[in-house]
C-alpha cells in the first residue's frame, strides 16, 4: 500500500516536471518568435531598429531559438504519446501573428505579441490537458 502512494507522488512529479519544461520552453518560443515577426515588419518597412546587419543576426538568433524550442516541444509531446493538437495550435499563432504583421504594416499598434501570447496560453491549457489525461507507467 505504502509503494503505491509513492508511485503516484513520482508520477505527479514526473508530469510537474514536463510541464514546467513545456513551459519554459513555450515562454523562450513566445519570446523569441515576437523578435523574429518585428524583424519581419521592419522589413516590409524598411525601417530598420539599429540597422540592417545588426537586426538580421538578432532576427537569425531568435529565429534558431525558437526553431529549437518548437522541436523540443514536438519531442515532449511524442515521447508521452500527447495528441499533436497544442504544437499545431502554436504554429497556427505564429501563422495568425505574420498575418496580423502584414495586415498593420503601417499602423503604430501592433497586437501580434498579444496573439502570440493568448495562443502560447492555450497551448499549454491544451498540453496540460492532454498531459493529465495520460496514464503513465
Amino acid at each position: 500500500m505504502k509503494k503505491e502512494k509513492l508511485t503516484k507522488k513520482q508520477v505527479a512529479k514526473i508530469k510537474t516536471e514536463i510541464l514546467e519544461k513545456y513551459t519554459i520552453s513555450g515562454l523562450w518560443q513566445t519570446m523569441c518568435g515576437y523578435i523574429v515577426l518585428l524583424f519581419v515588419k521592419e522589413l516590409l518597412t524598411d525601417n530598420y531598429l539599429i540597422n540592417f546587419s545588426v537586426d538580421v543576426l538578432v532576427a537569425i538568433v531568435a529565429f534558431y531559438i525558437t526553431l529549437h524550442n518548437l522541436i523540443n516541444q514536438y519531442k515532449l509531446i511524442s515521447e508521452h504519446g500527447i495528441s499533436k493538437k497544442p504544437f499545431v495550435f502554436q504554429i497556427f499563432g505564429y501563422v495568425i501573428g505574420l498575418f496580423i504583421v502584414i495586415i498593420t504594416l503601417k499602423s503604430p499598434f501592433d497586437i501580434s505579441f498579444a496573439i502570440l501570447v493568448i495562443a502560447f496560453l492555450t497551448n499549454k491549457k491544451l498540453f496540460e490537458k492532454e498531459l493529465n489525461s495520460i496514464k503513465m507507467k
